[in-house]
């Protein structure tokens, strides 16, 4: 665990510098952003999935805590637009993020290979 410290360390980082780039670039439009129950739902759902086999109880606490909001707000889960519904700036962020998010995976399996 000693090595992958710095590797950890350099992926929280950039999941932090991510995270408030798209804060910030949601600021700088002047939009008020309506939170998504429904990812807040499908994430409780992973985390749970992912804590309670590895015993990992803090993320199985989190989960109980993200399902339980997504599903007192299922009344405004509202509905999901397809790809092909979006607006070319909604497509394009969706597009940015998700190539973000290959790249930091990406990154990270190249770091955790370099480590073993």
């Amino acid at each position: 665990m000693g090595d992958a410290f710095p590797y950890i360390l350099v992926a929280l980082v950039a999941l932090l510098v991510i995270f408030l780039a798209v804060v910030f670039w949601y600021w700088k439009k002047g939009k008020k952003h309506i939170p998504d129950y429904r990812a807040f739902f499908y994430m409780g759902i992973v985390w749970l999935a992912i804590g309670l086999p590895l015993e990992n109880y803090g993320f199985f606490a989190m989960g109980i805590v993200f399902t339980v909001v997504g599903l007192v707000n299922k009344d405004k889960w509202g509905k999901h637009k397809r790809w092909g519904q979006l607006s070319k700036e909604e497509r394009n962020f969706k597009l940015a993020l998700i190539l973000g998010l290959l790249a930091l995976v990406l990154i990270t399996a190249v770091a955790f290979f370099l480590i073993s």
